[in-house]
């Protein structure tokens, strides 16, 4: 698995599904935490009455803070996903699509541009749960490309 910070760091190289899995839970984590201290500054907390929420500008907040989010933790998710398509050997422009994506649909929610509860939103959530799957299927399961590839070494050592 080696060194935990360079999974994160460039997009060079290949990286098992063990140490992926591993990458994304920290990620997640820190997401998490990110969601909770914007969610305190922003006042878009857990404690929110249902009212509240139906507020359009409490939506713009909460898509606002999605976004933020996202582009915190676009470049150690690309890093980490493009290089386990790398050892999968693929280019990983469709895990870059993914969140180009989620990064597009977030602004338009921030901006007011669209309505998370219309059906614009409903056809590119579908979308979106096929294609984040198609991705967890290729980096999350499925086995890296045995020896050498032309990204690199197996980082299995076989």
């Amino acid at each position: 698995m080696g060194n935990m910070v360079q999974n994160f760091i460039g997009f060079d190289g290949r990286l098992n599904r063990q140490a992926w899995w591993i990458s994304v839970i920290i990620l997640i984590v820190v997401a998490i935490v990110l969601n909770f201290i914007l969610g305190a500054v922003m006042g878009t907390g857990m404690m929110m009455s249902p009212a509240d929420l139906a507020q359009s500008g409490t939506l713009q907040k909460l898509a606002l803070q999605s976004l933020i989010i996202s582009v915190l933790t676009t470049y150690p998710y690309l890093a980490i996903t493009i290089k386990r398509r790398h050892d999968r050997n693929n280019n990983g422009y469709d895990a870059a699509g993914l969140i180009i994506l989620s990064i597009l649909y977030n602004l338009a929610g921030a901006f007011g541009l669209i309505s998370p509860t219309g059906t614009i939103a409903m056809i590119f959530g579908i979308v979106f749960l096929i294609y984040g799957i198609y991705i967890l299927v290729q980096v999350g399961f499925l086995k890296g490309t045995p020896g050498a590839n032309s990204y690199g070494p197996d980082p299995l050592g076989g």
